[in-house]
């Protein structure tokens, strides 16, 4: 019952600015040990106030119809909490959608993203957060005791996303270090 408390708490920060106090995408990195670089053909864009989820960066690519958003949060300390902050997540950004919550296998994760775990899902977008966007892919990568990352790919065309995920520089721009 406690492990619902907190994912209700949580729910609850996701969806009110107050309740989250918000560093700068520069500050996060550094005190996460995280490394950023930004992908050439892309160009970061401003961060826009939405009810359903917040967070610190975003880049739009210059080649297509393609934004990549990343919110950085404190560590979940477990998987079983991890996937289902991120099913909150994908409610929040579907009015209310489940959707299928599958984990990076372990190897993979560790390797590619310097992290402990991870999950990935997808979601038809009917948000403030996805306005002028179809879908969404939303991966969660998670270190312990140090912070949970979710990177956000918004599209309309599902091709444009098999580019993306094929695409080393763009899918792991961001990594624990």
């Amino acid at each position: 019952m406690k492990r619902v408390g907190w994912i209700v708490s949580l729910a609850a920060a996701l969806s009110s600015g107050a309740a989250w106090s918000q560093e700068s995408f520069a500050a996060l990195l550094l005190k996460d040990s995280l490394s950023f670089t930004l992908p050439r053909d892309y160009s970061p864009v401003a961060v826009v106030a939405n009810p359903d989820v917040l967070y610190q960066f975003a880049m739009k690519s210059r080649a297509g119809k393609v934004e990549i958003r990343y919110a950085i949060f404190p560590s979940s300390n477990n998987p079983e909490v991890g996937a289902a902050f991120l099913q909150t997540i994908c409610l929040n950004l579907s009015k209310g959608k489940a959707c299928n919550i599958r984990p990076f296998p372990h190897p993979a994760v560790k390797t590619e993203f310097g992290a402990d775990g991870g999950f990935t899902s997808m979601t038809a977008l009917d948000s403030q957060f996805g306005s002028g966007y179809t879908y969404c892919m939303a991966n969660l990568i998670h270190k312990n005791d140090v912070a949970d990352v979710v990177t956000f790919f918004l599209f309309d065309d599902m091709k444009v996303l098999q580019s993306l995920i094929s695409q080393d520089e763009v899918f792991h721009a961001l990594r624990f270090k």
